[in-house]
């Protein structure tokens, strides 16, 4: 419902979406405890979650006790689309109704103190549309979730609920049923909320089998009662009953976790509902591992003869949604197999990315992207059902992945109750734009981008997104409507002409007969910047395919236009500038290409904005063999700056560094602080004053001993699957893990080195394996036969964020792929070269790649040191079986304590046949950037069949090591929600 506008002296900005938002900031983790405490200004919900229709005014209440308050909307690519002051009264109307997802922030006295809360503006929507549909999300409130979120289902789009009736809260006495405490919970408030539950009849109950997994005779007679008695009382309610949830992890309190038990006890309750309630879905078995046979096995003992649909919850984060694909299309291939060719609809009734601090999160923007495209996937699969887990995070530490699966923030959040995240409108608008539809096919014509066609009630849809950033161009007739994963839509003139779209991690649905795609070269692309300056970038832009000539006019959201014309087929390149950035971080813009009044094109683009002044620190090794930590001041401007001291606290030890009075410009001042012999990680900070303004630095540093680190030669390697001649190198060698019964050395052995230039870090391997067997592709390749490495910043156990890859030769050719990263996500890796070789007769398997620096964020080369831990995945055909490891912390958890140290060494002396070396110089210069490789560029020519370059190169440059700086914190044992899968 509306709210009237209060009237009030008032002064607002709204600006054109000037791009200058830290996009790790408007996601970022709520004030401080300390600021919490005694707050100076706090923000709260007027309506619930901040969740307003389009239409009406967004309205949020704060409390402060100033006279004045500041206030500014970003958009979720940091673009500053409103901004504002106002005298001080309680309640803040903002002048922004535009669909999408948006970050206020407040302020008062001059900054001295501040909050935030997201916001969003959603289309109306009717809930009894979306209670049928495809869409949903888990819930808790059967565990005592308070309802007070529960309409936000409606009010998304996707008004279907997944949550439990626990059989013993309603069976207290054999054969007795009462109700009363699940339509108290949530019941009630659904009917009422036009909510759809699909309802899970689960778990012990302590009158039969002690509580345990229902396998006695008489147990499972009543379980199978107690579900009919569920079908019968909400069977008119619900969507379907879901027989238990994860048998296969022992949820619940069951021990008896064998497909077997789970067959009997589905062959009694199965047919016990359908008795009582002939057109309700049944579905089953909820398998939570996806990488045994337990599934496979309920088929082969008959469970598909008892279920309407197949449950599953495909967990990969942190790994992209397109791993959903493959899994689908597995699962179904299998359900035809024991089916007799014929398929049964997939119920995905959880799947999920957590965001926070955790070694195995996403960023809020991966999870909204993860999300939508997770969405398309299960439609393109025809799913019958897909339910995001969750609707709401259960708790606030970033750091407990089980906390931060929700849509919308946990009740307690300093940000606001329930207010959303911006995966809740991603979500929101893939359910709409998919509502109704019906897969059509795939298209790909245009290399590296993924593209689903449906058929929907309003025409036409496509929808299109990529890893790695590109323009894809789009031929019609008509008008085609262009809308962004947050639900802004433009629309588009093909009829005289082709069109062109950026395309990258956020899905793009594309409304209208496309009668082709095809990749340009037409482009929008910035310069890494800093902060108050304005950012250089360039535009291209390919010519007509008719070859007409003419002229094109790109403007930017701030209003500021650059022309420029073609003739042809060339593609012309003109210089342009975009708004000078206010914060650090990435730095996005959208911006909108006209052929004279025609609509032509949305070209989007990024890069990483630094302050022009950043203070970063690291574990080094410095160049007399020291262990140390370097603390490293930079100065980006182009002036000489005044340095008024640098200090530091390392274990509660606070000292000043002896630094020089003036920070040259465009260079970098770097002290090295001696370590003391560490027995316990510890945290450092550390900060300078320069030009008047102070710039921090925290991190960590862990114990090191440096004669026991493994030594990194300098030394280029040829990536083209033939081992190159490290015979003067000492390897890593591997014990057996994972495995009951360690293997022989014919069946599996290797031995691993690690090498490095100016340029890249490089992995050599070498394995003896007697079956080569991989089935993977991508994100599952650790299921088969493979090498997965990881490479973190500093000693053992200092990065709370690393990067994990994986190598292997598929059925695709060499692949690599990374599944963990420092700000990067999962996926491709820009510019690296991967080869991959496999020679049957000696039965050796050589595993080569090479990971550019650039590609490192966290990991300083000049640092002279970093950790790694390596493994080599065992399968003989029946998934993975074990594994040879060198270090920890990939398999069993993730923890970069279990990692090696290792050493990065200088060019081995002159004299032949010398290897290894001395410690590099470490050096005290400022890091020169790593140069990137030139965008587009491809791997040489495969002769060998075994050669790949993965992904798009990123830009790099002077300001990366300070960017990276940011993933050093605190705690190193990062344990898992789900079972180990990799």
């Amino acid at each position: 419902m509306s709210l009237p506008l209060r009237s009030r002296s008032r002064r607002v900005r709204v600006t054109a979406a000037v791009p200058v938002v830290l996009l790790a900031a408007a996601l970022a983790a709520p004030v401080s405890p300390a600021a919490a405490a005694t707050p100076t200004v706090s923000l709260t919900p007027v309506v619930t979650g901040n969740l307003f229709s389009e239409g009406d005014a967004p309205r949020i209440g704060y409390d402060t006790y100033a006279s004045e308050l500041s206030w500014r909307v970003s958009d979720p690519t940091g673009a500053v689309v409103a901004e504002g002051d106002e005298v001080a009264d309680g309640t803040l109307d903002l002048p922004t109704t535009a669909l999408g997802w948006y970050r206020l922030v407040v302020s008062v006295d001059g900054g001295a103190a501040s909050a935030e809360t997201s916001f969003a503006v959603l289309p109306d929507r009717d809930a009894a549309d979306s209670a049928t549909g495809r869409f949903g999300a888990a819930t808790h409130y059967g565990q005592s979730w308070s309802t007070d979120s529960l309409p936000t289902l409606a009010t998304g789009g996707f008004a279907q609920l997944r949550d439990e009736v626990y059989w013993s809260e309603v069976e207290t006495q054999k054969g007795v049923y009462d109700w009363a405490r699940p339509r108290a919970e949530f019941l009630d408030a659904a009917r009422d909320a036009g909510v759809r539950p699909l309802l899970l009849a689960g778990y012990g109950n302590p009158l039969y089998d002690g509580g345990d997994g229902p396998v006695s005779d008489e147990a499972v007679s009543a379980y199978a009662a107690y579900a009919a008695a569920m079908a019968t009382e909400f069977g008119d309610q619900a969507s379907g009953i879901e027989l238990w949830n994860e048998w296969d992890l022992g949820l619940g309190g069951n021990t008896h976790t064998s497909p077997e038990d789970y067959v009997n006890l589905l062959a009694a309750a199965s047919p016990a509902v359908k008795n009582a309630a002939p057109g309700l879905p049944v579905i089953g078995p909820a398998v939570a591992n996806l990488n045994t046979d337990w599934l496979e096995q309920t088929f082969r003992l008959g469970a598909l003869q008892y279920v309407d649909g197949v449950v599953l919850h495909p967990y990969s984060y942190p790994v992209s949604a397109d791993a959903l694909d493959d899994t689908l299309t597995r699962v179904d291939a299998l359900v035809r197999e024991y089916n007799g060719g014929v398929s049964k609809p997939l119920w995905i009734t959880e799947h999920g990315w957590p965001t926070g601090t955790n070694a195995r999160a996403v960023s809020e923007r991966e999870q909204a992207a993860n999300i939508a495209r997770s969405a398309v996937i299960s439609a393109a699969h025809d799913a019958a059902r897909y339910y995001v887990y969750d609707l709401v995070s259960d708790g606030t530490d970033p750091a407990e992945t089980e906390q931060n699966f929700g849509l919308l923030r946990a009740a307690d959040d300093a940000r606001g109750a329930y207010t959303p995240k911006p995966a809740f409108v991603a979500y929101s608008t893939a359910a709409a734009q998919l509502a109704g539809a019906t897969p059509a096919g795939r298209d790909d014509t245009v290399d590296g981008v993924r593209q689903f066609l449906f058929d929907t009630p309003d025409g036409p849809l496509r929808v299109l997104w990529s890893d790695a950033p590109q323009t894809v161009r789009l031929s019609g007739d008509t008008a085609l409507a262009v809308t962004d994963a947050y639900g802004r839509t433009d629309t588009l003139d093909a009829s005289g002409g082709d069109v062109f779209v950026s395309v990258d991690a956020d899905p793009l649905f594309v409304r209208g007969p496309v009668t082709g795609t095809a990749s340009t070269e037409t482009a929008l692309r910035l310069d890494a910047g800093v902060v108050g300056v304005d950012v250089a970038g360039q535009w291209s832009v390919a010519g007509r395919s008719d070859g007409a000539s003419t002229s094109w006019r790109l403007t930017l959201p701030d209003g500021r236009s650059f022309t420029q014309a073609t003739a042809g087929s060339e593609t012309a390149t003109t210089a342009v500038t975009a708004p000078a950035p206010r914060e650090t971080g990435t730095y996005e813009t959208v911006a909108h290409v006209y052929e004279g009044d025609r609509a032509a094109g949305v070209l989007r683009a990024s890069t990483d904005i630094a302050e022009p002044v950043t203070l970063s620190g690291t574990q080094a090794i410095s160049a007399d063999g020291v262990d140390v930590l370097r603390l490293r001041l930079a100065n980006a401007s182009p002036r000489d700056l005044p340095l008024e001291g640098l200090s530091y606290t390392l274990a509660g030890t606070s000292a000043q560094a002896d630094v020089p009075t003036t920070l040259p410009a465009s260079d970098a001042v770097t002290v090295d602080i001696p370590l003391p012999d560490l027995t316990e990680r510890q945290t450092f900070s550390a900060e300078a004053v320069v030009d008047g303004t102070t710039v921090r630095a925290e991190g960590a540093v862990a114990p090191l001993v440096i004669d026991d680190a493994f030594g990194a030669a300098k030394r280029s390697i040829t990536v083209d699957g033939a081992l190159d001649d490290l015979g003067d190198l000492t390897p890593a060698t591997f014990e057996a893990e994972g495995t009951t019964t360690p293997p022989t050395s014919d069946d599996q052995s290797a031995r691993a080195w690690i090498t490095w230039d100016d340029d890249a870090l490089s992995v050599s391997v070498d394995v003896v394996d007697d079956v080569h067997d991989q089935p993977a592709t991508g994100a599952n390749i650790w299921q088969g036969d493979s090498v997965q490495f990881t490479v973190a910043g500093g000693a053992p156990g200092a990065a709370t964020a690393w990067h994990e890859f994986g190598m292997a030769l598929t059925s695709e050719g060499p692949q690599l792929y990374r599944w963990l990263s420092v700000g990067e996500g999962a996926g491709t890796v820009p510019g690296a070269q991967v080869a991959v070789s496999r020679d049957e007769d000696t039965h050796h398997t050589v595993y080569e790649v090479s990971v550019p620096w650039s590609a490192l964020a966290g990991v300083d080369r000049d640092a002279s040191l970093l950790s790694s831990a390596i493994i080599v995945n065992e399968a003989d055909g029946d998934g993975r079986d074990g594994y040879l490891a060198w270090g920890g912390g990939i398999a069993a958890e993730k923890d970069s304590a279990q990692f090696h140290p290792v050493r990065l060494l200088a060019a081995p002396d002159p004299e032949p046949g010398e290897g290894g070396g001395t410690p590099g110089d470490g050096g005290t210069a400022p890091v020169e950037p790593t140069p990137a490789p030139a965008v587009g560029s491809t791997a040489a020519p495969d002769t060998s069949g075994a050669l790949a370059r993965t992904g798009t190169p990123s830009v790099a440059g002077l300001l990366l090591p300070a960017v990276a700086a940011l993933a050093l914190g605190a705690g190193a044992v990062l344990l898992r929600r789900r079972t180990a899968r990799r």
